[in-house]
C-alpha cells in the first residue's frame, strides 16, 4: 500500500468522524436551549444527513479528492444552513459559524491547493450569503475577520503539511539508502530484487547478481584507519554507478560488500561488467585495493532471491579463495569463469 493510498484512507476517516461530530453537535444545539430561530425539524435533518454521510466516509477505504470534495462542500452547506435556520443572535446555533474551521483545516490539510482555496472560496460565498440578514457593516466586518482568520490558519496548515511531507520523504529515503555511500541498503535492495524476478519469471527473461567484496578490508582498516576504509567504499559506489546501466540497481548490504542487480542480464553480460570492474580497480587513489566478485543469473528454480543470491556468494567466496582480485560465476567451473586483473 502506497503513501498516497494511505493518506486518502486517512482523509476518508477523518472527513468521516468530522461530519459525524459536526451532526451531534448540531443536534445538542437543538435538544439545549436557547430555541432555534427556525425549523428544529430542518436543523435535525441536517444533523442525520452529516452523520450518515460521515458513516459512508469511514466505510470507504479510500476516497478520492473530488469525492472529499463533494464531502466538504456538503459540510459548509449544512454548517451555512443550520445556523441560517438557528439564527444569528441570541439562539443555539449563533455560534455555528465556528465550524467553518474544519472544513478549512481540513481542505488545507488534505486536498490540492488549488482545491483548499476553491473551499475557502465556497466558505466564504456561503457565510456572505449568511451574513446577509444581519446590518452590513457588522457583516462585513464579521466576514472580513473570519475569512482572513481562515486563510491563515490555512496557509499555516498547508506549510506544516509540506515541512511534514518533506520530512517523511527525507526519513524514508534515509531508511532505504546507505548513508555511507547512498546505495540501496539490504531491505531496499530486496524489495526490488524480489520485484525483478518475478517480472523475469513472468517475461522469461535472465536476471543476474553481482556480489562484490574488498579484498583484506579489516586489514587495511587496521592500517589505515577508518576515514580511509570509509573512502574507498565511496569510491566502490561510484565506480559501480559508472559501470552499470541506470535500470540496475546498486546495494551495500553491509560491511565491505556491495551488490548489483542486473535485470535482463545473462551471466555474459553480467560476467563484462564483473570484468570492468576489476580491469578499472576501485580508484586511481588506491591501485592497491582489490575486489572478489560472484555473479550468478537467474531467476533460480524457486523463484526465490535467497536462492540466487547463496549462488552468487558462493562464488564471490570461491574468487576470494583462488587468491581474490578475480570473478567466478555460479555454477560454472572452467576457464570462462574465471576473470582476472592484469
Amino acid at each position: 500500500m502506497d503513501a498516497t493510498h494511505d493518506e486518502r484512507r486517512i482523509a476518508a476517516r477523518a472527513a468521516g468522524l468530522m461530519m459525524i461530530a459536526g451532526g451531534m453537535l448540531a443536534t445538542v444545539t437543538v435538544i439545549l436551549p436557547p430555541r432555534a430561530a427556525g425549523s428544529d425539524a430542518l436543523i435535525l435533518g441536517l444533523a442525520m444527513g452529516l452523520v450518515s454521510l460521515g458513516v459512508m466516509l469511514l466505510g470507504l477505504r479510500r476516497a478520492s479528492e473530488v469525492g472529499l470534495g463533494i464531502a466538504l462542500a456538503i459540510g459548509t452547506v449544512a454548517i451555512t444552513l443550520a445556523t441560517r435556520e438557528g439564527g444569528l443572535v441570541g439562539t443555539g446555533t449563533n455560534d455555528n459559524e465556528m465550524l467553518y474551521v474544519w472544513i478549512c483545516l481540513f481542505a488545507f490539510n488534505f486536498l490540492s491547493m488549488p482545491h483548499a482555496f476553491a473551499q475557502l472560496a465556497l466558505i466564504g460565498a456561503s457565510y456572505a450569503w449568511l451574513l446577509s440578514g444581519v446590518p452590513l457593516d457588522e457583516g462585513a466586518s464579521r466576514w472580513l475577520v473570519s475569512l482572513s482568520t481562515l486563510l491563515v490558519a490555512g496557509l499555516l496548515v498547508a506549510h506544516l503539511r509540506r515541512s511534514r511531507n518533506r520530512l517523511v520523504d527525507e526519513l524514508t529515503h534515509r531508511a532505504r539508502v546507505d548513508g555511507l555511500t547512498g546505495a540501496l541498503n539490504r531491505r531496499s535492495f530486496e524489495e526490488r530484487a524480489e520485484a525483478e524476478l518475478a517480472r523475469a519469471k513472468a517475461d522469461g527473461t535472465p536476471v543476474s547478481l553481482v556480489i562484490i567484496d574488498v579484498d583484506g578490508f579489516k586489514r587495511l582498516n587496521d592500517e589505515h584507519g577508518h576515514p580511509t576504509g570509509d573512502a574507498i567504499l565511496r569510491r566502490i559506489a561510484n565506480r559501480l554507478e559508472l559501470e552499470t546501466r541506470q535500470t540496475d540497481a546498486i546495494a551495500r548490504p553491509g560491511g565491505d560488500e556491495f551488490a548489483v542487480l542486473l535485470p535482463g542480464a545473462a551471466s555474459a553480460a553480467a560476467l563484462a561488467v564483473a570484468e570492468r570492474l576489476l580491469s578499472a580497480g576501485v580508484s586511481d587513489d588506491e591501485p592497491g585495493v582489490t575486489l572478489s566478485i560472484g555473479v550468478a543469473t537467474g531467476p533460480p528454480d524457486d523463484g526465490s532471491f535467497g536462492s540466487l543470491w547463496e549462488q552468487a556468494d558462493a562464488a564471490m567466496y570461491e574468487a576470494k579463495r583462488a587468491g581474490g582480485n578475480a570473478a567466478r560465476v555460479a555454477g560454472s567451473n572452467g576457464p570462462a569463469a574465471l576473470a582476472v586483473a592484469g
